[in-house]
């Protein structure tokens, strides 16, 4: 068998000319369909003008990987080019390869920090036939690599790649779930982290949400709350301001903490979070958010990727952000609640899209929607959302006033939706 064409959302072009980029190194992989297996062909880039060009690795692991062996060599004595995929000549030898298709969406785990070890004992148990040299950059580790050429290179950062490049997940992409819901939890309940506004400050000081807000998710079950249906407090809405500890990216912005009482089931506000069909409801600046990925959509967990789009009154442009969106049941099962966490995605196909000067791409760091069961009230729960923002739009100096009213703006809007 010779080379097989890599398929990707990026467009290769032919090109004999190997003009210098920015382009990460990226290894490439051979895998089979039941489990990931991977060996090292050695490591290569993409030119500026979309062409991936190919260096034998110094180690000779290729000879003896295939049980049989083909006729067809993957490139010609003098090298050979095939529909923009240029390989080095020293490739040769290689009797037979597959190559795996190629991830198009990644995110930032650098301030994740289970993900890390996390992703090493998974590769460990998952792959004990592979070894660890052989492992790809944000494929099966994550990498501070850059996976897209716009992207600046930045040492402390780590990237993982969501899909495989043919609409499945990639073999990290549950880890980094499972660490990004993780630090999510964890940062909900960090009362250091947040400073409560004025108002909030004169609710807590009575002490009527002791046992609602802070409430540690370890205790799997549904959580009291201080007002009845009807009571004038169900409609109080806490807010807190904040800044992660971590020192990546985006650590210097404001994050916005949120909390309140909402008359509708668990369930069902985790199904209208989720539902892109449904967001213009609660989101009045909404102009729409698409599904362009779905990894995994079930009663128990949902992964999706999403673009956004959305039009503030006096912008005059599209505000446009494309994130992962992940759903899943809280410690205990779906009996105590949902949190549904988002962040945003760095996709090949912006890479290669011309800039509309109309449309304005923001990041969302993290977003995070935590819905606690109520306990004895089935048709009742407990919102807590928590939103860490990156927007050109927004100056520094106005990002955390408007952070506060866009989170109280947000409760209102969903309550909304739960009057008769």
């Amino acid at each position: 068998m010779g080379f097989k064409k890599l398929k990707s959302s990026r467009s290769f072009k032919k090109s004999k000319k190997l003009s210098k980029t920015k382009s990460s190194p990226a290894s490439l992989a051979c895998t089979t369909t039941d489990r990931v297996s991977c060996i090292s062909l050695g490591s290569g880039r993409f030119t500026a003008d979309g062409v991936l060009e190919v260096t034998q690795s110094s180690r000779d692991l290729l000879h003896n990987s295939c049980d049989r062996t083909c006729d067809e060599s993957p490139t010609s004595s003098d090298g050979h080019e095939d529909d923009g995929f240029v390989v080095s000549k020293q490739l040769s030898p290689v009797k037979e390869v597959v190559l795996s298709l190629m991830p198009s969406m990644f995110i930032r785990t650098a301030d994740l920090p289970t993900m890390k070890e996390s992703a090493s004992s998974f590769m460990r148990m998952s792959s004990s036939d592979m070894d660890e040299s052989d492992w790809v950059d944000h494929f099966h580790k994550p990498s501070s690599t850059p996976p897209l050429p716009s992207i600046d290179n930045d040492p402390k950062e780590s990237w993982v790649a969501l899909d495989d490049g043919n609409g499945n997940k990639a073999p990290l992409a549950q880890t980094a779930m499972k660490a990004l819901v993780t630090t999510g939890l964890d940062a909900s309940l960090d009362q250091t982290m947040w400073v409560a506004n004025g108002p909030t400050a004169k609710l807590l000081k009575s002490g009527a949400w002791d046992d609602t807000v802070f409430v540690s998710y370890d205790e799997q079950q549904p959580i009291p709350v201080p007002y009845e249906k009807g009571a004038k407090g169900e409609m109080d809405v806490l807010v807190w301001s904040g800044t992660f500890s971590h020192k990546y990216y985006g650590c210097d912005l404001p994050a916005i903490r949120c909390e309140a009482i909402v008359n509708m089931s668990p369930k069902d506000l985790a199904d209208l979070l989720v539902d892109s069909n449904r967001v213009k409801e609660y989101n009045k600046m909404s102009i729409g958010r698409d599904d362009i990925l779905v990894l995994q959509d079930d009663e128990k967990c949902v992964t999706k990727v999403v673009v956004g789009r959305s039009k503030p009154p006096m912008l005059g442009k599209i505000l446009q952000l494309k994130t992962l969106l992940h759903m899943e049941e809280l410690p205990g099962g779906s009996q105590n609640g949902f949190v549904v966490v988002s962040r945003a995605v760095s996709h090949a196909d912006d890479d290669e899209a011309t800039a509309d000067p109309k449309v304005i791409h923001s990041e969302m760091l993290m977003g995070l929607n935590i819905i606690r069961a109520v306990d004895g009230e089935p048709d009742r729960c407990v919102l807590i959302n928590v939103n860490h923002l990156m927007s050109p739009m927004i100056p520094m100096f106005m990002a955390k006033k408007l952070g506060l009213s866009s989170a109280v703006n947000f409760i209102n809007d969903i309550r909304s939706l739960c009057k008769d």
